[in-house]
């Protein structure tokens, strides 16, 4: 897409296509081959993104121009049609029969800077330039995407100078191979402020939980700063709130969040009738013991594991028992979404592009089939709906000051910290410049390999 309009009421918008430009294979990109390309994908019932489920038509006004128009107002439609998944533009000839929306897909044809030579599932992509890129043609005429699942194993490779770059999204780091990586005179080190943050989850369904002061006692005996500095050795910062100040209507004045105070977490807990009567160091109420199982992962978050034992022994101090349960992945994941099998859980927000209209949409407000993740409460899915409908810069701003501030006043989450991103990059590579986005994570088309 080249430029666009949108009408007034934030429900039709029409794009105008770049001129000149062709797929791989050398056909031609126009607003026929876009209206192909949208209907194949919407036509997916699985797809639930706003886009599709909210079009109503999808018009060719001429060869460079497409009208889509929605059923209600959304701001996100732009960024969601942004997502590289699902929203492909792809070739009508890389289906069979042609241009037809309920084709077999044959190849990956796109009007992007590369083309796949090859794909081996779960091995690895190999890349080349496509010789009808409309732009700047990439520096390096081939890039191969390897599949390396074992955290430690990228970092071998690394060091081997089998891998040049890993990182990222692309595939992270363990914290605790950072000072390997810095030591190592063939590789550096590339850091930056990241897009999502880590926090813990209360179940809504727990008794304790449903009463503030508890939540507060909670967030109030995590120190924050320790998990970052001593933990995460400085590889990120002390989460203010839901998101870092580096997603979009995150700002100075509405991310905050509760600092470190095990005495008044101690006050609030005696507040909601929570006292240690026995002297075993655990406080009761009517005869119960404060106890909670705390749910979570190592599996995609190794660092996870060390942060939860601190959280564990701090929440000791003030009176709260917590059993600590390391699921693997598929049964963690069935716990978080499923059987809610946990009192407390710990999670992550999503990254760029889908922060914070997607994750809230996700994780805080209800779907027909199923009441919210993290925190139910009517008020607030009323002010996420208000923000992503808003189609005025600052009704949509005053709407997500709201629903940080109620974030914050009902104590909806334990906020634990912002993760950097971190990269590791082989010194033979040139122009390496880290992206913005989940979907271009590095400026691929400025790479290249120096001298060794």
């Amino acid at each position: 897409m080249y430029a666009w309009d949108i009408s007034d009421d934030g429900k039709v918008y029409t794009f105008h296509l770049r001129r000149n430009v062709k797929f791989s294979d050398g056909t031609a990109f126009n607003a026929a081959a876009v209206k192909f390309s949208f209907e194949r994908w919407i036509r997916d019932p699985a797809n639930s993104l706003n886009v599709a489920t909210a079009m109503k038509s999808l018009d060719v006004v001429d060869e460079h121009t497409i009208t889509m128009t929605f059923n209600k107002a959304y701001y996100p439609f732009l960024t969601e049609l942004s997502f590289a998944r699902p929203v492909r533009m792809i070739s009508p000839s890389a289906v069979e029969p042609a241009g037809d929306i309920k084709g077999t897909f044959v190849q990956a044809i796109g009007t992007g800077a590369w083309m796949a030579e090859s794909y081996t599932t779960d091995q690895e992509a190999v890349l080349v330039r496509n010789p009808n890129y409309w732009g700047e043609m990439p520096k390096l005429s081939k890039i191969i995407l390897k599949v390396v699942p074992d955290p430690q194993s990228r970092v071998l490779a690394l060091q081997s100078g089998d891998v040049d770059i890993a990182g990222g999204q692309l595939g992270k780091i363990p914290v605790e191979s950072v000072p390997v990586i810095e030591a190592a005179s063939s590789l550096s080190l590339q850091k930056a402020p990241g897009t999502n943050s880590h926090f813990m989850i209360f179940n809504y369904n727990t008794p304790a939980l449903q009463d503030l002061n508890v939540r507060k006692a909670i967030n109030l005996a995590i120190n924050k700063k320790s998990i970052v500095e001593d933990l995460m050795d400085g590889i990120g910062s002390e989460a203010q709130g839901l998101f870092p100040l580096t997603v979009p209507y995150v700002t100075e004045s509405n991310n905050t969040w509760y600092g470190f105070d095990p005495q008044e977490a101690e006050q609030l807990l005696a507040a909601a009738g929570y006292t240690d009567t026995d002297g075993d160091g655990i406080a009761e109420k009517n005869g119960t013991p404060l106890e909670l199982n705390f749910v979570l992962q190592q599996g995609e978050y190794p660092e996870w594991k060390s942060i939860s034992e601190l959280i564990q022994s701090e929440l000791r101090e003030i009176g709260i028992a917590v059993n600590l349960q390391v699921l693997e992945p598929n049964a963690y994941y069935d716990a978080l979404w499923t059987s809610k099998a946990y009192d407390l859980i710990m999670y992550r927000t999503y990254d760029d592009a889908y922060n914070p209209h997607a994750f809230l949409l996700s994780l805080f407000h209800a779907t027909a089939e199923a009441p919210a993740v993290v925190w139910s409460d009517a008020a607030l899915e009323s002010q996420i709906d208000t923000a992503v409908g808003a189609t005025g810069l600052q009704e949509r701003q005053s709407a997500y000051d709201s629903i940080f501030s109620k974030m914050y006043q009902e104590a909806m989450f334990a906020a634990i910290y912002f993760p950097d991103d971190i990269l590791a990059v082989n010194n033979r590579v040139t122009g390496f410049r880290p992206g913005f986005t989940t979907f271009t994570p590095i400026f691929w088309n400025q790479l290249d390999i120096g001298e060794e």
